[in-house]
């Protein structure tokens, strides 16, 4: 009886595992089936959406698959683009890259952030970046046998956080905008490799970072040159690691943070925003041209990163878009926001502004200092 017993025990398990390999089996089929879209570009324009898709490389590198084609809704170009599919189900759950067109960020912005927050497939936290021109030109030019937008997208990615750069996701745009006036995302543009990559098969177009893109509560505003990209990041992240050229001296931020402050009326409004920012720095390459002096590069290091800055500020008020976050800052100082009433847009753009930047140059890295 303790023999059947125990033959029993370990049998009823094995009963069962034939139907879940068989479960298993169909799972997987159906698997195989799918085909995973890892890149997602959106234009519009005239009444349509553009569509391009990458499903990036395959196993054995087998190329990726890349379409694009137009319809009046978002969903209207998914069906159209799986009838032109060649193969398999195209699968957006696992897209890892979403490039927004310069015409589909001003027009349609909060339209596609809708789109993926109701998509039961696609995610938010799924990364973003505005396309400089198309995005179509960004997926379909930068795509080849060997590589694709999803691989070069992949190599900026890693590039940008080595350096103190971020990719911002679709969430962290749409907290900024429902929390604020105004956001930066990363901007993108595609730039020809030809007299760049001499591999014979490495002939598409390379795809480059171009500093911030500006988004408003109504979508794109403009972009931000490299240097106003840069004065930007100062003010509203964490910049270690940041590469910085300064009279011609290549040097990396070591340890950077900005203090934003309001000065207000006896009735508790805004007069002025004062910022104060305390850079540390390590220089990595010198200039060639001249060699300053230790007190010469720390003035020089403040005089150019408080140039950055006020012109990133110039932008955010001559927009009329707090893109920085200063309302917050200024009005958390000295507890405003209880007394303070509002009106902070008809005020941003003429508020008189005061920057200082105290910039130190603490590793020179010269082998003399050994």
């Amino acid at each position: 009886m303790r023999r059947l017993l125990l033959l029993l025990y370990v049998s009823l398990p094995l009963l069962f595992l034939s139907g879940c390999g068989a479960s298993l089996a169909a799972d997987r089929h159906d698997a195989e089936r799918l085909l995973l879209i890892q890149t997602l570009g959106l234009d519009s324009g005239e009444g349509l959406y553009r569509m391009s898709v990458s499903s990036g490389l395959g196993p054995e590198d087998k190329p990726a698959l890349v379409m694009s084609t137009g319809s009046h809704s978002i969903e209207g170009a998914i069906a159209d683009l799986q009838n032109l599919s060649p193969e398999n189900q195209l699968f957006y759950a696992h897209v890892q890259y979403i490039l927004l067109g310069e015409s589909a960020a001003k027009e349609a912005m909060n339209d596609i952030i809708r789109w993926v927050d109701r998509s039961p497939t696609l995610r938010m936290d799924t990364n973003m970046l505005i396309v400089k021109g198309t995005a179509a030109e960004a997926v379909v030019g930068s795509s080849e046998a060997s590589t694709d937008i999803t691989q070069r997208l992949e190599s900026l990615d890693r590039q940008a956080r080595s350096t103190g750069w971020t990719i911002q996701t679709l969430r962290d745009v749409a907290t900024a905008l429902s929390q604020g006036d105004g956001a930066l995302c990363m901007a993108v543009q595609t730039v020809p490799a030809e007299n760049a990559v001499f591999t014979e098969d490495m002939q598409s177009d390379a795809v480059v970072p171009a500093g911030y893109a500006v988004l408003g509560p109504e979508g794109l505003v403009g972009f931000l040159t490299p240097e106003q990209s840069l004065g930007a990041a100062l003010l509203t992240r964490d910049t270690t690691g940041l590469l910085i050229t300064v009279a011609g001296n290549t040097m990396e931020l070591l340890d950077g943070s900005a203090r934003i402050e309001g000065q207000f009326s006896a009735d508790g409004a805004p007069e002025g925003v004062t910022v104060s920012c305390t850079l540390r720095t390590g220089v990595l390459e010198t200039s060639r041209e001249r060699e300053l002096t230790p007190d010469q590069l720390d003035a020089a290091l403040s005089e150019t990163v408080a140039g950055w800055v006020a012109d990133a500020l110039r932008q955010a008020q001559d927009a009329k878009c707090d893109f920085l976050g200063l309302k917050n800052a200024v009005l958390r100082s000295a507890g405003a926001r209880e007394r303070w009433g509002g009106g902070w847009n008809e005020l941003f753009s003429t508020l008189p502004v005061t920057i200082s930047v105290d910039g130190r140059v603490d590793r020179s890295y010269d082998l003399e200092e050994w």
